[in-house]
């Protein structure tokens, strides 16, 4: 069964991702080269120069996650430890996944900083629930107060607005055990206890935050000339987000863009594509090639302080 489901879980996000690039591959041969032109070159230099400076300002922002995971093990590092932790962590498990990246990094660095597998476990597991938290409080919210209207080709057994009210009822169950829960959760072989009130307030904030910065990020590279409300972007954003998490596409490639496209088409245009595929750039490769170029500085900086000690 163990083998069944590390099998299971990789092979449903790949059929997912097919899935997802044939539907996104149909709904691009509608849209005409002009169109895919006119939303590429449309966005002002100096919104892409903010939207550039949001999405730095967001990654700094994450470095709150590893804090408030380290917080709840009532463990201390260097700053400068976590944020570069952090930034690896998220520049490449944004793309190559949880699993196949983030993971990984962090039991590199943090166990040989002191900490335990076990505690690196819950880290990850309060890293996710920070996440969680945020887009229960933040999208619940926004979808009850700004549905947004699907199209005719997507059919749910109920509306936004429906989804929103359940995304708060998440919210308000988790704040309530934070409140009233004193007892470990058992989550596999894991024991964890509900974080105290005020972190979770935290919690929710900073990654309510989070996606706030990245949402406008996404508003300011749609087309100039394009009118459309911030609402309306957030809440397909918060929708795109929560369906890649869950899909487990790393990055949400081709997910977040299919359901952009498919549910901000309607008010901005076709040529909506070209700045969901600028967002891609800025918020996921540009950052993934930096923290690349940062773990291979790290590693040969390292590898010339051991071999120096060693002589």
């Amino acid at each position: 069964m163990q083998k069944l489901r590390a099998v299971a879980g990789p092979a449903l996000a790949g059929v997912l991702f097919l899935l997802a690039i044939r539907l996104l591959v149909n709904e691009a041969q509608s849209i005409t080269w002009e169109e895919f032109m006119a939303g590429l070159t449309g966005v002002p230099p100096i919104y892409l120069f903010f939207a550039a400076l949001l999405i730095a300002l967001n990654y700094g922002l994450l470095i709150s996650y590893d804090l408030l995971a380290l917080r709840y093990l009532c463990r201390s590092l260097p700053l400068r430890r976590v944020a570069m932790v952090s930034f690896l962590g998220y520049s490449l498990g944004n793309n190559l996944g949880t699993l196949l990246a983030a993971t990984p990094i962090r039991f590199r660095f943090y166990t040989r900083w002191g900490l335990s597998p076990s505690q690196i476990v819950v880290m990850i597991s309060i890293l996710g629930l920070t996440f969680w938290s945020g887009l229960w409080f933040l999208g619940g919210t926004v979808l009850v107060l700004v549905p947004v209207d699907l199209p005719d080709q997507v059919s749910l057994p109920f509306g936004t607005r429906t989804l929103g009210i359940i995304l708060l009822s998440l919210a308000i169950g988790y704040l309530m055990v934070c409140f009233l829960w004193r007892k470990p959760w058992p989550i596999g072989q894991l024991h964890l206890r509900p974080p105290e009130p005020g972190l979770m307030a935290v919690q929710a904030s900073v990654a309510a935050v989070d996606l706030l910065i990245s949402a406008t990020a996404l508003y300011l590279v749609l087309p100039g000339d394009s009118v459309v409300p911030f609402a309306i972007v957030l809440a397909a954003y918060l929708v795109g987000i929560a369906v890649s998490m869950l899909t487990q596409v790393p990055g949400g490639l081709g997910v977040l863009e299919l359901i952009l496209l498919t549910l901000l088409k309607d008010s901005v245009g076709e040529s909506v594509l070209a700045s969901v595929l600028i967002f891609r750039l800025l918020y996921y490769i540009f950052p993934l090639l930096f923290g690349m170029l940062t773990l291979v500085a790290h590693e040969i900086y390292g590898g010339a302080v051991q071999a120096r000690e060693a002589r």
